[in-house]
């Protein structure tokens, strides 16, 4: 065990690091857990302590730990039954720690690398029948606390904004995980704040902010969000402002791209955005190193611009990096048409050199097709569910929205082309909201999908068999999922009604994130209970129809339960 100083405790607390005792355990972020002051195994390998229990890392003082090295390579502890886990927690050195879970026969669930070193992290799944938790952590870390939560007992730390740039009629951002559900984008037009939401429920950690007019700076903070609350905002540093701008580098095929770096083409060794980022920031190439950036799908190019110290020349490659063609510009800081448009393009190179700004032109000859979005909507309570299906080639996707249908629309976030569905909570109850979502190429913005949709209310539900037209004592629920997939569960009118209970509580922000159906008489296996789950944000819409069962009967049994076993997720 490791004692801090006070010098250094000191240091720790000015540098707005937690440090807790037991004094204060009720505002610990590490309380509240599955291993509070449980004592726990370490060793060279799982299954082999090297002594009785080490509680440095369950005692919630954090100016006590455990050194991992020599005899102590891996910690771990066995829970006497299985445990449901949705969040963890783990204090130490700046080195990343990875965390194993594994059900009661010993096989591995999940293996999680931590986010941050000292904040409540969501897990990417709510895992059940958890026996064992594991943590490795890198040879020399000292660590201090280590939790993991059913739910989680605080919010999670706050991020940092690590990147933004100004566009044309755009702001993008990027942030570090803190290993939130969601994150909050807020935005003001003074550096000393007020700042308004202008995105919630962001799960990437990066934001395209449209509602922008050029030549206005903007500054922005962002908060992470879980089900215990959210953080403080992000913290104002010189990445947390933009101003966006029309420029002669603005409009271009690497607008805003990361360029890869490194001696060999297709070896890089770093990323590097300060050329493409539309300001005066430089980065210099030495000598042998290039910079290069490989589009999705290939593009056609008929112009450049460079401004560098020495003018450098750059090359065009197809998709079997066969050389097409290299051009030095006659001209620094000017866009220059080549002799001809070259196409087929796959990657761009730029040799070594001092240089500020980098952009090609052109066209992309593989572009998504906006005919085949297929846009949904669904309102719930101070919120809509948007839902689309994927096209080819979309990098990302813009949704828009109007209070008039037909537009005109105005772009309420951005997401990645691996993304289908968006909940837009920044509405106001009995307003009907038009929405359109548009696919993006690295070339812009090209067409839309149809437009959809949907009026938030706070309407509360009627249980089915409350009223003359939902007679019966068991019923049908469907519930169609923001996959597209349905789910039909056979039920008693006690288990529809606790399920709408639950729905209603959740969409109010009370409650658990999912709903357990359980299997009853489909209890298949040597298992003593089998439980289906679904998710809250999962959910599109539900159908209920009511019947009676065994010649009327009017029993609620919750043990008649006939869902499904054949769907699992």
């Amino acid at each position: 065990m490791k004692k801090l100083g006070l010098s250094f405790m000191m240091l720790m607390l000015m540098l707005g690091m937690i440090t807790m005792s037991p004094a204060n355990a009720a505002s610990s972020p590490f309380r509240g857990g599955l291993l509070d002051d449980v004592p726990i195994q370490t060793g060279t390998a799982v299954g082999k302590p090297s002594g009785t229990g080490d509680l440095n890392m369950t005692d919630n003082n954090t100016s006590s730990s455990t050194n991992f090295r020599n005899n102590v390579r891996v910690a771990w502890y066995d829970f006497a039954t299985p445990q449901e886990i949705s969040a963890v927690v783990v204090f130490g050195t700046e080195r990343k720690s990875t965390m194993e879970f594994y059900d009661s026969k010993g096989k591995l669930k999940l293996t999680y690398k931590a986010a941050n070193t000292n904040g409540i992290q969501s897990l990417p799944e709510v895992l059940s029948d958890v026996s064992t938790v594991v943590l490795k952590a890198e040879q020399g870390d000292f660590i201090r606390e280590w939790n993991v939560f059913t739910k989680p007992s605080a919010a999670p730390s706050p991020t940092t904004i690590t990147w933004s740039q100004g566009g044309d009629k755009f702001v993008y951002l990027e942030w570090d995980s803190t290993g939130a559900e969601t994150y909050t984008v807020k935005r003001s037009e003074s550096p000393s704040g007020l700042f308004e939401v202008i995105a919630s429920n962001v799960t990437d950690t990066f934001y395209t902010d449209k509602s922008v007019n050029n030549g206005t700076t903007y500054y922005y903070a962002v908060s992470s969000v879980n089900e215990a609350g959210e953080s403080a905002n992000s913290m104002t540093n010189n990445k947390s402002s933009a101003t966006p701008n029309a420029t002669k580098y603005t409009g271009g095929l690497l607008d805003g791209v990361p360029l890869s770096l490194g001696k060999e083409l297709g070896k890089p060794t770093s990323t590097e955005r300060r050329m493409t980022d539309n300001s005066s920031t430089a980065r210099s190439l030495s000598t042998g190193e290039m910079a290069w950036y490989t589009f999705d799908s290939p593009v056609e190019v008929s112009a450049v611009i460079l401004n560098a110290k020495n003018l450098v020349p750059m090359e065009f490659y197809d998709v079997d990096n066969k050389l097409l063609y290299s051009y030095k510009p006659l001209e620094n800081d000017k866009v220059e048409t080549l002799p001809e448009k070259f196409k087929n393009v796959t990657t761009v190179v730029l040799k070594s050199g001092w240089i500020t700004e980098w952009n090609v032109f052109g066209e992309s000859t593989e572009q998504p097709n906006p005919a085949s979005i297929q846009l949904t909507a669904m309102g719930g309570n101070k919120k809509v569910s948007l839902h689309w299906n994927s096209t080819n080639s979309a990098a990302s996707y813009n949704i828009m929205r109007s209070t008039v249908a037909g537009g005109s629309y105005k772009t309420i976030a951005t997401v990645t082309g691996s993304t289908y569905d968006y909940v837009d909570s920044l509405v106001t109850n009995g307003t009907i909201y038009y929405y359109v979502v548009t696919a993006v190429s690295p070339q812009g913005e090209i067409g839309q999908s149809n437009e959809a949709s949907a009026t938030p209310n706070s309407d509360e539900v009627t249980p089915p068999g409350t009223d003359e037209d939902h007679d019966g004592n068991r019923a049908l629920l469907n519930i169609v999922l923001n996959n597209g997939i349905s789910k039909e569960f056979d039920l008693s009118m006690k288990e529809v009604n606790a399920f709408i209970a639950w729905y209603e509580g959740r969409a109010s922000g009370n409650g658990s994130v999912m709903f357990a159906f359980d299997k009853h008489n489909n209890n298949k296996g040597p298992f003593k209970n089998r439980k289906e789950y679904v998710f809250f944000d999962k959910i599109i819409t539900f159908e209920v129809n009511g019947y009676d069962a065994d010649g009327g009967s009017t029993s609620n049994n919750g043990d008649e339960n006939h869902s499904n076993p054949g769907e699992e997720y």
